[in-house]
C-alpha cells in the first residue's frame, strides 16, 4: 500500500500532482469526480496504482499519471481499486418493507413487474428484489447493472458468503437459497429471472419502463454534472407509477438534480422524473 503523498518537498509536490492528473483523467473519460480527491483513502490507492504502474514502465508516477489518456490499462486498474462495490443482501431493510407494505399494493396486480438495480456490484440487491416480488406473487424481471465485469460476473454466479445472508429475513433465505459447502447459493429459480449486464451508466443506461429502480451509492463516485445526468436519464426510464430509490444521504442531490421526492411513508423518500 502506498503512503500517503508527503507534505512539503519536491517529491510529495510531484506525488500529490500525479494524482491531481489521474483523478481529472478518470473525470474526462468516466465521469467519476474529482471530489474523490478529499478521501485519504482515495488518494492512497491511485497513488498506489500509479506507482505500481510507474514502476513497470521505468518511470515516475508523475509521468505515468502524464500517460494515462493512452493507458487504458492503468485506468481501469485506478477504476477497480476505486470500487467500494459494498453491498449486502436486504441492505437498508426500511426501503424493502416499505416496498412491501406501501408500493406494491399500488400497483395493477397483473402489471408485469421490471426491477433495475443500476450500479448493482456482485448482485446481492437485485436478488433481494427478485425475492420480495417473488414472495409476493408478482410476475416480474429484475436487470443488474454494473461497469465491473468482474461485478457482473460474481452476480451471474450467485455463489456468496453464508454470513450474506445475516439481514435476510428467514423466510427467504429458506425458499430462494440453499447452503452447500459453507456457501450461500440463490436458487436457480430466482436466477431464472434475475439477469446482469455490463453497463457503463455514464454512457448509457437500459430502456424502460421500471416500476422499480435502485441507484444507490453511485452518485458519490461521479462528477456532479455526469451524476445529475445519470439519475435524470434513469428516471427517465421509469414506468407509469415507478419510483427511484437511493440511499437516504443522497436524495439531496437528487433533488438538485431535478428528480421529484415522493414521501412513501414516513421514513423513505423515492423519486420520479420532473412533471410525472
Amino acid at each position: 500500500m502506498a503512503r500517503p503523498p508527503r507534505s512539503g518537498g519536491p517529491a510529495a509536490r510531484s506525488e500529490s500532482r500525479a494524482v491531481d492528473l489521474a483523478l481529472a483523467e478518470l473525470e474526462r473519460r468516466y465521469g467519476l469526480g474529482r471530489s474523490l480527491a478529499a478521501p485519504g483513502w482515495v488518494r492512497e490507492r491511485v497513488l498506489a496504482i500509479l506507482t505500481g504502474v510507474a514502476a513497470r514502465l521505468g518511470v515516475s508516477p508523475l509521468a505515468a499519471a502524464e500517460q494515462l489518456p493512452e493507458d487504458k490499462r492503468a485506468l481501469e486498474e485506478i477504476v477497480g481499486a476505486l470500487r467500494v462495490g459494498e453491498t449486502r443482501f436486504y441492505r437498508d431493510p426500511i426501503i424493502w418493507e416499505a416496498i412491501i407494505s406501501t408500493v406494491l399494493p399500488k400497483l395493477p396486480p397483473d402489471l408485469p413487474i421490471a426491477g433495475l438495480s443500476a450500479g448493482c456490484s456482485t448482485g446481492e440487491e437485485a436478488y433481494t428484489l427478485g425475492m420480495i416480488l417473488a414472495s409476493a406473487g408478482r410476475r416480474f424481471s429484475v436487470l443488474g447493472v454494473d461497469r465491473s465485469t468482474a461485478a457482473v460476473e460474481a452476480a451471474r454466479e450467485a455463489v456468496y458468503s453464508a454470513e450474506a445472508a445475516e439481514q435476510l429475513p428467514p423466510a427467504l433465505v429458506q425458499r430462494y437459497c440453499e447452503l452447500k459447502g459453507g456457501a450461500l447459493h440463490v436458487c436457480q429459480k430466482l436466477r431464472d429471472v434475475v439477469s446482469f449486464e455490463v453497463c457503463d451508466l455514464v454512457h448509457a443506461v437500459p430502456s424502460g419502463g421500471f416500476q422499480i429502480i435502485f441507484f444507490k451509492n453511485v452518485l458519490l463516485y461521479l462528477a456532479e454534472s455526469a451524476g445529475d445526468a445519470v439519475a435524470r436519464r434513469l428516471a427517465a426510464e421509469l414506468g407509469p407509477g415507478g419510483l427511484l430509490f437511493s440511499a437516504a444521504s443522497e436524495a439531496p442531490r437528487l433533488c438538485g438534480a431535478g428528480l421529484t421526492p415522493v414521501r412513501v411513508n414516513a421514513q423513505v423518500t423515492a423519486f420520479r422524473a420532473p412533471g410525472t
